[in-house]
């Protein structure tokens, strides 16, 4: 059960990872006129964000684990999910904001989403293979790192495509952020326990 619930938590950082990439593809493919100047700016982006999970994994992410605990910390990464895609759709629904704004706020949600990902969530994780066997560990990593997590990247897929198809987009993102935010905060808490 234990190792099952690695993979659960594996599952949902996939889907809301892959959920975040539809939403930027969207934004970005919905203003092809500023389409060059986007990929650019997704571009710096990528390299400032490389450098902050850099800076974080040997500065905050060692300590962050000692000041709030291990179930905590892995509950940093589901919180900001769903704040992240909650605030961008308040954003996206407000009248008279831009698109310029709505990408301000996904650029800034997308940062957070991977820093938080690589430099706290994946480390954090991998400590949670250190409480079960070599042989535990040596035959449920590849399992958990491949199969749950691509697996967890068709369900993001089929999850945006069945929110996009009834017309929920970016609101409907939202909404299901919340109760799976949820459902992955208890299982990082009970993985730690």
């Amino acid at each position: 059960p234990y190792l099952l619930g690695t993979g659960v938590y594996v599952v949902l950082i996939a889907v809301s990872s892959t959920l975040l990439y539809f939403t930027q593809a969207r934004i970005v493919s919905d203003a092809a006129e500023e389409l060059e100047r986007r990929v650019a700016l997704f571009a710096q982006l990528d390299l400032w964000r490389q450098a902050g999970m850099l800076a974080a994994q040997l500065f905050i992410t060692n300590r962050l684990i000692r000041w709030i605990g291990l179930g905590r910390t892995l509950a940093v990464l589901p919180i900001v999910t769903a704040a992240g895609f909650g605030v961008l759709a308040w954003t996206a629904g407000r009248p008279g904001v831009e698109a310029w704004q709505v990408f301000g706020v996904l650029a800034a949600f997308q940062a957070a989403h991977r820093a938080c990902r690589y430099a706290v969530a994946r480390p954090t994780r991998e400590m949670l293979f250190s409480v079960v066997s070599d042989a535990e560990k040596y035959k449920a990593k590849p399992i958990v790192d491949l199969f749950f997590f691509r697996g967890g990247d068709a369900a993001g897929a089929g999850v945006e495509k069945a929110l996009a198809g009834a017309g929920l987009a970016l609101g409907g993102m939202a909404l299901m952020a919340a109760p799976l935010a949820g459902e992955w905060v208890l299982v990082g808490l009970w993985l730690a326990s």
